[in-house]
């Protein structure tokens, strides 16, 4: 950086209370990112950043007004990096990730709390890179950090070209807990289900390409860290993977597959907490199970009655059926 870094000395006494949340919230977002196996897609942006996954470990430690002074005067680069990859990946869809955790670990912020923190760090980070690029040299063979980040950008979003494309969400739903745990053990079920049986029921599920492990995973992920009563979006094929998936479950609860295959202890029932969530209170385990598929089913056929998707996922669910 240029030979003075009295600059330092004019920031406020409380720098580092105004922007803890915004380098706690961008330095995870780096870290998701750079967690990531590297790519061709992502080869010139590593190359550009001087961040690594152990960099960004280090400068998440920052704790105090301090330590972030002492990182401004010996790796001022590195923490402009941090702020610049965090804030492109919190603007895009690659934040999804990061949100899920913060949610997931602040079970009481609402979906607005989390927005006008978003905006704070957003604008907090546009006022932090604006002061750097006044005070702080650029990389070798570049002019200026202003074209650093320009560098950066421009690499970020041939990154974001690469990456599939995003499935719009289709639907908002707000699940109630019995529905949610349903919504889970039938996804649970649908990779659970014996490799090696001979099970006809068994072998046609696995045939299934919406209900394949790899395919179910990230959904899986997702709402084991929702929480009822929050909105919860959904695309085309993860509506398609729920509604075979509670198909499945459903057919599995009022049989005695369970048994057959040796998985009437591997899953948890409704609990009665849950059962009397549901209106009317079901009788019984397998009752509270079908309510819920048969609501989830109605649903679906409510507001998708002349989906292709749906129609060939109807289908081949008939076909399943046949298999008990």
């Amino acid at each position: 950086m240029p030979a003075s870094d009295s600059w330092l000395d004019t920031l406020p006494v409380d720098f580092y209370d105004q922007l803890a949340d915004t380098l706690n919230l961008h330095g995870m977002a780096a870290l998701e990112l750079l967690s990531r196996p590297a790519t061709p897609a992502t080869a010139r942006l590593r190359q550009l950043i001087t961040l690594d996954v152990a960099t960004v470990q280090r400068l998440n430690t920052i704790e105090n007004q301090p330590q972030l002074l002492t990182m401004l005067r010996q790796e001022p680069l590195a923490l402009y990096d941090l702020l610049l990859l965090g804030r492109l990946v919190l603007e895009t869809s690659q934040a999804a990730p990061v949100l899920a955790f913060v949610r997931q670990s602040m079970q009481d912020i609402t979906a607005a709390q989390l927005n006008q923190v978003l905006a704070y760090c957003h604008q907090a980070s546009a006022m932090v890179l604006g002061l750097l690029e006044e005070h702080v040299a650029a990389p070798a063979d570049t002019a200026s950090l202003g074209l650093h980040r320009l560098a950066v950008e421009e690499a970020f979003a041939e990154f974001l070209a690469s990456q599939p494309a995003i499935e719009q969400p289709v639907a908002h739903l707000r699940p109630l807990p019995p529905q949610l745990h349903i919504m889970r053990l039938a996804l649970l079920l649908a990779v659970s289900l014996p490799q090696d049986t001979d099970h006809p029921f068994a072998q046609a599920v696995q045939a299934l390409p919406h209900l394949q492990p790899g395919a179910l995973e990230p959904l899986i992920t997702r709402l084991g860290q929702a929480q009822a009563h929050e909105p919860l979006t959904l695309n085309m094929p993860e509506v398609v993977q729920l509604y075979q998936a509670l198909q499945v479950c459903g057919m599995v609860f009022v049989s005695d597959l369970m048994s057959q295959i040796g998985l009437e202890d591997a899953f948890p029932t409704i609990s009665d907490e849950e059962r009397r969530a549901t209106e009317p209170a079901p009788a019984s385990n397998r009752e509270a199970v079908g309510s819920i598929v048969s609501g989830f089913t109605q649903w679906v056929q409510q507001n998708f009655p002349d989906n292709p998707e749906i129609a060939q996922a109807r289908q081949q669910v008939l076909a399943l059926a046949d298999k008990l």
